[in-house]
Formats: structure tokens, C-alpha cells, sequence
């Protein structure tokens, strides 16, 4: 039998690797906006690394997305997106690698499965956890089905550095290695207890290998920031802020997320007949788990969670695996015409993005009028909203405006648009308030409808008023502002 961890994937794997990639990467070139505020802020944490080392253990950040990310971010927001979109295109290589090694036939379209899901050309170039995440998952698979157990084992054991939900991975992973075939705790359990005397070493080995990276991140922390990162796994409910939904709300998620039609495929192939379960691909059985987990922490409102669908993006490479066993069946319960026709709306569904044209993004913004939305054939690229271009206009009146004032904002597009202007600019999470003393007469506030006014913040404009500040300009409907104290 030949060796299938090993040899290439083949020309047509390729090419449709270059096709999904393509799609992304004139996605990541073109867009002028971004999907999530949270990118910018990411991005700017990441590059403020090189004028302060301690922020690469800002908490918020996230280490490990952090230590990945802040060497392209030196070189600008753009150089930052492609690295991260080639870390994209690396995952889908190893589910490749790893589609061949369980056997699968017609890997070939294996990455249009994945490169069109509905969320991966949108999520899988931004400074976000998404990406990093996904690659340190899928590589520690790859990595533990070829035996190379230490370093799956820092894989697993960097995932919580990357999104917190990781220390369940890690924990699960620490399960599979002990209860697999010759596992410590399944010596134990058979009454084997000079078996599992001898399996203790390697499973003690392997744990440490797997708790290693939060080890690192909790001394460097310390040492660095005076923080114990490893405390928040301990604070189930930091804030009320998130809310709470229904269990079921992933499993929608999952369906506008990936696509509808990836989507039944998937649920085709999972039904089709496992001719071979071995203990190995319980470790695949991650995923799923991942998926049921966010459900029950937001059904539960832990964790600020909230709940979003771009938290579960990282599943993409078993979304595409489990996908192509359903191609492959339709292809040989009903013939290639139909698998063909599966195919072409995984494609073009892919390309139209749904999910992305169907919302707009900011008619939850006080004071806006609500837009209907509209689909076109093809997702065009991202525009600034109404509010974003907003706080983009008010942020070049203050670099146009200020002269020395001092200038206070809670948008993190604002602060990307100030970065390195000159601008005498205040730390936003500084404690402020209207009434703060330390806000003289003359301080500009580049107040938004939507962060400014949050309990964090408290700059209301009742407040305001109230506290002797006056509106200078007005932008996007007044949902955004320039305040002046007076």
C-alpha cells in the first residue's frame, strides 16, 4: 500500500487553488472598507509592536495572532492582509494533504469547496483571529496524523493564544492522545497499570509540549505587562454587554456563513457510508465539537461571545472535507451532471456572496435611514458605509482642524485614519469621561453613535451638553460628530 501522507496533489488542484485564491486576494486588493472594526484595531496593535514590545501580549490582541501578524504589519495594513491571505492559502494546502491522506478522490475541486464558501473571501485576509486560527488548527491535524506529536502538540497547545475557545481544543486534543490505541488512560482503563506506567512518560511529554505556549504567553505577560493572561479562562462572564441566543443560532450561522450549498453537500457527505473509522479521524471530530461549543456559550451568554458567524470561519477545512465526500457521492449515486450542477452553485453562489450583499452594515446606527439591500451577480467590493465613510470625513477634518488641541475618539477607524498624522491624540481607554478635568478647553472628541455613547465610554450627548461641550461639525446624518470643549 502506498504511502498517501506523502507526493503532490496534482496540476488541476492548482489551479483551482490559484482560482479560489484569485477571488480573495482581488477581494483583499480592491475592498476599501473592512468587515469588522476589530481589524483596524488588530492591525494598529500589531505594528505599535515595534515602538512597544509590550504590546505583543496585549491581551485583547491576542498573543498568538499577534506574534504571526506584526512583522508584515510594519510594512502597512495592505502587506499585512496578503500574509495573512497567504497563511489562507497554506491551510487549504495541508486539508489538501490531509483530503489525501484519508483517501478522498477529485481533490482537484477540493479548494473551490473551500475558497468559495461564503465567509472565506471576506474572512480569510483581514488582521483578524480567523486565519491564524484556521491554520494552527488544520496543521495541527496535519502534523498529528503524521506522527509528529510534539509539534502537533504546540499547534494544539497555541490555539488558546490565538481565540480563547482554543484551551477546549487543546483539552480535547490531550483527550485523544491518552485514550488513543496504546494511550495512557486507556491502559488505565482496561486495568492495565504497568502498560500505563510505561505510557505515562510520553502522555506527560505530550502535555507539556501542549501547555508550553500558554506557559510562555503567561510569563512574558507577566514579566512584560504585569498581567496573568491564563486568569480569563476563570471569568465565564466579563461583561453583560454580548447577550445571549438560542442553540441553534451556529447552526445558521454555519449555513449563511458557508453557503447553503457547501453546506448540503456537507450534509450529504456526512451521511454517505465511512467504510473506515479509525481512532485517528476522531481527532477531525474536533470540528463539530468547536461548532456545538460556541452554541452552547452563547446560548448561555459566556465568555462575551455575541454570538457572530465569523467566529466559526475556522471549521472551512472541514467544511470543504466533508463537502467533497458529498460531491463524490452525488457523482456516484447520480452521475457527473448533477455533481457538475452542485458544484457550479457552490461556485457562483461563492462568487455572489449572499451574505455579505444581503446586509447593511450600518442600519443599526442611531439616526441613519435604514437602506434596503441589494444583490448583484458578483459581490462588488466593499465600500466605506455611510457611517464608516462618516467617521473617515471627521477624521480628516481634525487632521485639517485641530492645531494643537487635543483630540479624543472611540472609533477604531478614526485612530486608523489619525495613525501617524501628528495629531496630539488621546488614549482612547484612558478613563475619560465628559467631566474629566483632564480634558481642557480646546479638546476635540470625534464622537460616533455607536462606540462613544457605550457604558465603557459614557459620551452621550446628553452628557456632553451637559459637561460644556459643543458641536463643531456634523457628518453622516449626525451619527457622527465633532465636539469641542468649550
Amino acid at each position: 500500500m502506498s504511502d498517501r501522507t506523502k507526493g503532490g496533489l496534482g496540476q488541476w488542484f492548482w489551479v483551482c487553488w490559484g482560482v479560489a485564491m484569485a477571488w480573495s486576494l482581488y477581494r483583499a486588493l480592491f475592498n476599501e472598507a473592512w468587515i469588522l472594526d476589530d481589524e483596524i484595531a488588530h492591525y494598529m496593535i500589531s505594528k505599535d509592536v515595534w515602538s512597544d514590545p509590550r504590546e505583543l501580549w496585549h491581551p485583547w490582541s491576542r498573543p498568538g495572532r499577534n506574534i504571526l501578524q506584526f512583522i508584515p504589519a510594519y510594512f502597512g495594513l495592505t502587506v499585512a492582509r496578503l500574509w495573512t491571505l497567504a497563511l489562507a492559502g497554506f491551510a487549504m494546502w495541508l486539508t489538501g494533504r490531509e483530503g489525501k491522506r484519508l483517501g478522498m478522490v477529485g481533490l482537484s475541486i477540493l479548494p473551490l469547496l473551500m475558497g468559495f464558501q461564503w465567509w472565506f473571501p471576506e474572512l480569510s485576509y483581514p488582521v483578524l483571529t480567523q486565519t491564524p486560527f484556521m491554520v494552527v488548527w488544520v496543521g495541527g491535524v496535519f502534523l498529528a496524523m503524521r506522527k509528529k506529536m510534539a509539534w502537533a502538540a504546540l499547534c494544539w497547545g497555541y490555539l488558546p493564544l490565538v481565540r480563547h475557545e482554543g484551551i477546549a481544543l487543546s483539552a480535547l486534543f490531550g483527550l485523544w492522545i491518552i485514550f488513543a490505541p496504546g494511550g495512557f488512560a486507556r491502559h488505565l482503563l482496561k486495568g492495565k497499570w504497568n502498560e500505563a506506567l510505561k505510557a505515562f512518560p510520553r502522555a506527560a511529554w505530550l502535555g507539556f509540549c501542549t501547555f508550553l505556549p500558554l506557559i510562555v504567553m503567561n510569563v512574558a505577560s507577566g514579566l512584560m505587562r504585569g498581567e496573568w493572561p491564563f486568569m480569563m479562562f476563570f471569568e465565564s462572564k466579563p461583561t453583560e454587554y454580548y447577550g445571549s441566543g438560542p442553540i441553534w443560532l451556529y447552526l445558521k450561522h454555519l449555513a449563511t456563513g458557508a453557503g447553503i450549498p457547501v453546506v448540503l453537500l456537507m450534509i450529504f457527505g456526512a451521511f454517505q457510508k465511512w467504510r473506515h473509522l479509525d481512532w485517528s479521524l476522531w481527532l477531525w471530530a474536533t470540528y463539530p465539537a468547536y461548532l456545538i461549543m460556541h452554541s452552547l456559550i452563547y446560548w448561555k451568554g459566556l465568555f462575551a461571545s455575541g454570538g457572530y458567524y465569523h467566529f466559526i470561519m475556522p471549521m472551512a477545512p472541514f467544511v470543504a472535507l466533508v463537502a467533497l465526500r458529498g460531491f463524490n457521492g452525488l457523482w456516484e449515486k447520480y452521475g457527473i451532471k448533477p455533481a457538475a450542477a452542485a458544484l457550479a452553485v457552490v461556485v457562483v453562489t461563492g462568487l455572489m456572496m449572499p451574505q455579505q450583499q444581503w446586509g447593511v452594515s450600518d442600519n443599526h446606527i442611531p439616526g441613519l435611514p435604514v437602506l434596503n439591500a441589494s444583490l448583484k451577480p458578483i459581490a462588488p467590493p466593499m465600500k466605506q458605509s455611510r457611517f464608516g465613510q462618516g467617521v473617515k470625513e471627521a477624521s480628516e477634518w481634525v487632521i485639517k482642524n485641530a492645531g494643537g488641541a487635543e483630540v479624543l475618539n472611540h472609533h477604531a477607524a478614526a485612530s486608523f485614519w489619525l495613525y501617524e498624522t501628528g495629531v496630539k491624540k488621546l488614549e482612547a481607554w484612558g478613563g475619560y469621561t465628559p467631566e474629566s478635568p483632564e480634558l481642557c478647553s480646546g479638546t476635540l472628541l470625534i464622537w460616533d453613535a455607536h462606540y462613544s455613547v457605550q457604558d465603557d465610554f459614557g459620551f452621550t450627548p446628553e452628557r456632553l451638553e451637559k459637561a460644556g461641550w459643543e458641536v463643531v461639525e456634523n457628518f453622516a446624518y449626525k451619527s457622527v460628530r465633532i465636539y469641542r470643549k468649550k
